[in-house]
């Protein structure tokens, strides 16, 4: 069975083509590489985009995965945990700011 592809496209030129499933699916695919970091298969990754939109995605979704660990490690009163979920939100709001997409784990 091969790896399951997964390709992001991180620079739009029409925001008219980015409708609803368009996000599902965005949302779906970077669930599923989550996912893959708590031990799943690892996907192939395909990032299209300019070099900062490809590394804010990668800081906001490393940066969720430390703030998820430290969740699961500690709870969410520890100040560790608290630490770990601004510095997510500053990645998150960075990422939305360099692409113009949402987040996928935020409302």
């Amino acid at each position: 069975m091969q790896a399951k592809k997964i390709n992001l496209i991180l620079k739009h030129d029409c925001p008219a083509l980015l409708t609803e499933d368009w996000y599902s699916q965005f949302a779906l695919d970077v669930h599923f590489l989550m996912q893959s970091l708590y031990g799943g298969r690892i996907p192939k990754l395909a990032l299209a985009g300019d070099q900062g939109q490809i590394m804010s995605f990668m800081t906001a979704l490393q940066r969720e995965k430390r703030y998820m660990d430290s969740y699961i490690k500690h709870g969410l009163s520890d100040p560790g945990t608290l630490n770990s979920r601004y510095q997510l939100e500053d990645a998150v709001k960075h990422f939305e700011s360099e692409t113009g997409l949402r987040w996928p784990f935020t409302n």
